[in-house]
């Protein structure tokens, strides 16, 4: 049997639900899952995912150990999830070797100066970029791409082409959709909004809150889910009386948040890009649509591809306040429009759901371990 391990930055789990069920399924044999960057991840994790301490031990302990380990790795197929030019490659380029990786990206523009990685000094960088170019060069290294954006950005840099397979929507999103679909079909009242992610600015979480100042008073709602550095101000803006904001804070739980999502309107998603940022991908708009909500993100690389297929409904501009308001507020009192965009974008995460991901993961790992192992 293919004996597979996973290496990312954060959670494997929860950008690789799909390797997750091979595994379950009994087509690989799963050996590892590890984040590999150990002390980063770890103050992270708590900062940020709120992740209990054991956990956190038991992960970094795991990583720890894998990566003394690695000169004794063989016979595996790797899968890596980095961002372009990220000097921890370094560490774990070596896997090549003896190994078949599988190098896993979402970034859609890898100039030296645009990438989230930006190491210093200038010539350090240019060798560390000869680094990277040789190892996706690698005869053991594939390279898949979670868009065709990205793909092509590969292609233009590296020279390399890489699978398009996109990030996988686990199925309980899809189940409390159709769970909700007939409560939905008859729901009057408020249009409720719903934010799922990182609350910080890059992230639209300021934008809004001033939005919200007057949507409030449409009768529209707003029900923001995760943490970050705007967390406090969210939480202090729920805690007033007529706001129409609720704050629950992070929600760890694939199916307490499938459920939540289905007991809403609208996702919204306003993306503002930063010097070195924009939206890559947005799982949770794909989240959203399988839960049966319409979704209204700004036209970042990542939505846009998304809602490509439909023509990207429900994508404004990320400066068009204005516009984003004025839609919100006509969805707000036309429910048969509403109705109309989720409509249109629901057909679009049927791509996205596990089985089809899975099916693309298996023949991509078969093909790099030469065929499927008894």
């Amino acid at each position: 049997m293919i004996r597979l391990r996973i290496l990312h930055e954060t959670n494997p789990r929860k950008y690789f639900p799909a390797l997750f069920e091979l595994a379950e399924a009994g087509q690989v044999q799963l050996v590892g899952a590890h984040r590999y960057s150990v002390a980063k991840e770890f103050l992270r994790a708590a900062l940020r995912d709120r992740t209990p301490l054991a956990e956190r031990l038991k992960n970094a302990a795991g990583d720890a150990l894998f990566r003394l380990k690695l000169p004794v790795v063989r016979g595996e197929v790797v899968v890596m999830g980095f961002a372009p030019w990220d000097p921890r490659l370094l560490i774990y380029r070596g896997l090549a070797r003896r190994n078949r990786v599988i190098y896993h990206t979402s970034w859609h523009d890898w100039g030296l100066e645009r990438t989230p990685r930006q190491p210093k000094p200038a010539a350090f960088r240019l060798w560390l970029r000869d680094r990277w170019l040789s190892f996706l060069a690698h005869p053991n290294v594939t390279t898949v791409a979670v868009t065709p954006v990205v793909a092509e950005a590969v292609q233009a840099e590296a020279g390399i082409r890489a699978t398009v397979i996109p990030h996988a929507v686990p199925d309980v999103f899809f189940a409390a959709g159709a769970a909700a679909a007939g409560a939905r079909a008859g729901r009057e009242g408020p249009l409720r909004l719903l934010y799922v992610g990182e609350v910080s600015e890059k992230k639209g979480i300021a934008l809004l809150l001033q939005m919200m100042s007057a949507l409030a008073g449409q009768g529209v709602t707003l029900t923001v889910v995760g943490d970050g550095p705007l967390a406090g101000a969210v939480k202090a803006r729920a805690g007033q009386g007529a706001s129409g904001v609720t704050f629950l804070g992070p929600v760890r739980d694939r199916a307490e948040l499938a459920r939540i999502m289905a007991d809403h309107d609208m996702l919204v998603l306003l993306s503002q890009r930063t010097e070195t940022w924009e939206e890559l991908f947005g799982i949770v708009v794909v989240e959203a649509l399988a839960a049966g909500l319409a979704v209204l993100a700004t036209t970042h690389v990542g939505p846009r591809g998304i809602l490509a297929p439909v023509g990207g409904a429900g994508l404004f501009d990320q400066d068009d306040h204005a516009g984003i308001s004025a839609q919100i507020i006509r969805l707000a009192g036309d429910r048969a429009a509403l109705a109309d965009l989720r409509d249109t974008q629901a057909p679009v995460a049927a791509d996205y759901a596990i089985p089809r991901v899975r099916a693309s993961w298996q023949a991509v790992i078969e093909q790099a371990a030469g065929g499927p192992h008894p």
